[in-house]
């Protein structure tokens, strides 16, 4: 019996031991499986805090038409637009834009990926002015990422032939999106807006001796930009030699004169209509054309300034009266008038009284009989008294 009770003893101290042994292994499976819980979870915090606080500013993005950037080796398609055409300046695509990446955070950022108008790089090129220019090239296709230091900046260049799968087509007159993704798959963007173009116009009378004359004061300083406008370009379309006059569809005969600020003041050359277009640029480079505002047509921009008369052959018998503006050119459809001036015999006959002037400023009034004076007579300018006589 005392063999048996050992034996039993024994198996239950066995038991108790492998008992506190499982209960031993279970709690320290227990806490190293609640440590790993607790270090995944402060790992995810910490990502999360790192996703919150990673921030890039993009800044001074700057567009640019530099025709030595484009590819000029890829070939244009027949449904592709060219990146320029040339003799019309007033319609382009950009070449390259250029802007600052700055890391807001005190940790290094690492960019993975850079985006224009939604279509993403393959490559980009770092600029470093200070101390000496230096361009790196980084090619994203091959992992190749930008990292910037905490507190950092960094100028990037892109170029919209060359450092996309294919060609990106970005006119002067688009918006442009810029877009930066981060290791951590955060993302920041930038909206370039063209400039709104606003047009003001304004005639005055200006004094000149004898004769008034209108000018055209053309304002742009109302204009708008995310930014800052800094240039005004001013087109002037005249109508004034089309067939008939003011026939915008007669584009051969149209003439086109260009001047550049932000007020300007226009003395033309011609009486018009007029049709202005006004073409504004911002510090980043983009630009935008208004629509177009027409001026209609008034002699008094180009007053007439000079009137001669005589009178000619056969026997002084036919007056020429002759209308010139203050360019110097001849007016038409002036209406001259012709008076009686000095009748000695009292038989002095002529036709017409009044007469309208031709393409070349001339008019005419026939002598029929008899001698003496005719006087021109043309609004507020001296009578020309001319001697006629048959």
């Amino acid at each position: 019996m005392t063999g048996r009770t050992n034996e039993e003893a024994v198996s239950v101290i066995v038991g108790t031991l492998l008992l506190i042994l499982i209960t031993v292994t279970a709690a320290a499976g227990l806490a190293i499986m609640v440590a790993q819980l607790q270090k995944n979870e402060m790992d995810q915090q910490s990502h999360i805090a790192a996703v919150k606080s990673e921030q890039i500013d993009i800044l001074n993005p700057g567009l640019t038409d530099d025709p030595s950037a484009w590819n000029q080796s890829h070939p244009v398609a027949w449904n592709e637009t060219p990146f320029n055409i040339p003799g019309n300046q007033s319609w382009k695509n950009w070449s390259s834009v250029t802007f600052s990446l700055s890391n807001l955070n005190t940790d290094d950022v690492k960019v993975i990926g850079i985006a224009i108008n939604d279509h993403y790089t393959r490559n980009f090129t770092a600029i470093t002015n200070f101390p000496v220019p230096v361009r790196v090239p980084y090619n994203i296709s091959d992992h190749d990422y930008l990292t910037i230091p905490g507190s950092k900046s960094q100028q990037v260049q892109i170029n919209f032939t060359n450092d996309f799968p294919s060609p990106q087509y970005v006119n002067d007159g688009d918006q442009v999106k810029i877009t930066v993704m981060t290791s951590l798959y955060n993302t920041f963007g930038k909206i370039c807006r063209p400039p709104n173009p606003v047009i003001h116009t304004k005639t005055e009378t200006e004094d000149m001796d004898a004769i008034q004359r209108k000018v055209l004061f053309l304002d742009g300083s109302a204009s708008t930009a995310d930014n800052e406008v800094v240039d005004w370009n001013w087109t002037i379309v005249s109508a004034a030699n089309t067939i008939p006059p003011g026939a915008w569809t007669d584009t051969s005969n149209l003439t086109t004169s260009y001047s550049r600020g932000e007020t300007v003041r226009i003395s033309p050359m011609d009486p018009g209509p007029f049709r202005i277009i006004l073409k504004v640029t911002d510090d980043a480079g983009m630009t935008q054309n208004s629509d177009p505002v027409d001026i209609p047509a008034d002699q008094n921009y180009v007053p007439v300034s000079n009137v001669i008369a005589n009178s000619y052959a056969p026997n002084q018998s036919v007056v020429v009266a002759t209308v010139k503006d203050i360019n110097g050119n001849p007016v038409p459809g002036i209406t001259v008038n012709f008076a009686v001036g000095s009748n000695p015999y009292n038989n002095l006959i002529f036709s017409p009284y009044y007469n309208v002037t031709d393409s070349a400023g001339k008019t005419t009034s026939f002598v029929s009989n008899g001698n003496g004076t005719i006087k021109v007579i043309y609004g507020k300018f001296p009578v020309i008294d001319v001697p006629v006589g048959l």
